[in-house]
């Protein structure tokens, strides 16, 4: 059965044209593309949760999205957004969303889901579900499956192999979002000095990008100092920069949600043999993952030059990390794809032309953590770095 999704829509609806990213023939082409696998699955339609789904099919963007909201792809028909009143007009100023329909403050999210379900989707319907989406609870899941007449199914990567390789218009905004991220980056290592703290870096890191056309981040840069950058996620917090410092900074810049990602490190003062150690081999495992990439390879084996360069230097217990994570669509709290494709051990997945990747090898030390690493495209015979900072162990006087 076909099924197309109504929902009332304000008689003045303000449209907004250059809301979009891209133009609206990109979306209506990704939208038959997954209305196709929609049918190959045999679903009447599905419900995403994923914002990142969402975005790449519609340029539907809210950062209302932590609380509850869900789009309906129909079979046929553009989508239809379920969620709080409150983003209602964003919704609608999108030409890509034929409707909206909405969730009071004061009304049970997955009544209002399953009250419209039942009333537009024909009876034995089957219906896909994002139930892998960070955004669908285990509740909701339970509540919503008990109170609809249709049937409710995986639809898990239905979406997600489509985003795998970047279009051209996907890759300028990579490459701008590249510009901001060294940006960011310049003013943050210029702004190191015994004396500055955290709060110091990150506030010229950020003033930075954003000048250079950066939007927010679908994750906070790292920016910390001393032996604490040997804990992986630890983030700035007033840190006063010592002599004797290690400083881990990375950091990225954000296009039309498309992200580019980099990093460097800085010692204040002179740096020891094992910084220097460090540094060097970090770079001969960047310097190996560009020269692996390249399409018909594995991420497997990719992952393993970039483990043999730290193995040989005698630290490959150090190197605990993937090699390298997808990149393009991203919303806090995360800015990669790589819950999509990463650059991993093991790994079967096979390159192709135009996947990027952050490449991002580090080691993690009782007393100090350092990181190189690049944003990265696959070409149709290797790899274009699209991030472009000289790699260097930067010192600072102390």
């Amino acid at each position: 059965m076909e099924t197309t999704a109504r929902a009332l829509v304000p008689e003045e609806r303000r449209i907004w044209p250059d809301i979009l990213a891209f133009p609206e023939t990109t979306y209506a082409q990704r939208l038959s593309k997954v209305q196709d696998e929609l049918r190959k699955r045999g679903l009447d339609g599905a419900l995403l949760f994923n914002p990142e789904n969402m975005y790449w099919l519609t340029g539907y963007q809210t950062i209302g999205y932590f609380t509850f909201q869900t789009m309906l792809v129909p079979q046929r028909g553009k989508p239809v957004i379920i969620a709080r009143v409150v983003n209602r007009d964003l919704a609608l100023a999108h030409s890509t969303i034929s409707a909206f329909e909405p969730i009071v403050d004061t009304a049970d999210s997955i009544d209002v889901l399953a009250g419209y379900l039942n009333k537009n989707l024909p009876g034995g319907a089957v219906l896909g579900i994002e139930t892998s989406s960070w955004y669908l609870t285990v509740s909701d899941y339970k509540r919503l499956e008990g109170a609809v007449s249709c049937q409710l199914v995986d639809c898990n990567g239905a979406i997600e192999p489509l985003r795998l390789t970047k279009s051209s218009d996907e890759l300028d905004r990579i490459r701008h979002a590249a510009r901001a991220a060294e940006a960011g980056l310049d003013a943050a290592i210029k702004a190191v000095a015994p004396g500055r703290t955290e709060n110091d870096l990150a506030a010229a890191m950020f003033e930075a990008s954003i000048a250079a056309g950066s939007e927010y981040l679908g994750h906070p840069p790292l920016i910390v100092s001393g032996e604490i950058t040997g804990l992986c996620f630890a983030m700035w917090r007033r840190r006063e920069i010592k002599a004797g410092d290690v400083v881990l900074l990375e950091t990225a810049g954000c296009i039309d949600r498309y992200h580019a990602i980099l990093s460097r490190p800085v010692v204040v003062g002179t740096p020891t043999d094992r910084h220097r150690l460090a540094a060097d081999t970090l770079k001969l495992v960047l310097e190996a993952a560009v020269d692996a990439i390249k399409p018909g390879v594995t991420s497997g084996e990719v992952d393993r030059a970039c483990r043999r360069r730290a193995e040989d230097a005698g630290l490959g217990s150090h190197f605990r990390s993937r090699a390298a994570y997808g990149i393009g669509i991203g919303f806090p709290p995360n800015w990669s794809e790589g819950h999509i494709y990463s650059i991993r051990p093991d790994d079967p997945l096979v390159l192709q032309p135009n996947m990027t990747f952050h490449v991002i090898p580090t080691f993690f030390f009782e007393d100090f953590g350092m990181c190189f690493s690049d944003s990265v495209r696959v070409t149709e015979d290797g790899a274009e770095v699209l991030t472009h900072y000289p790699r260097e162990l930067f010192v600072v006087d102390a």
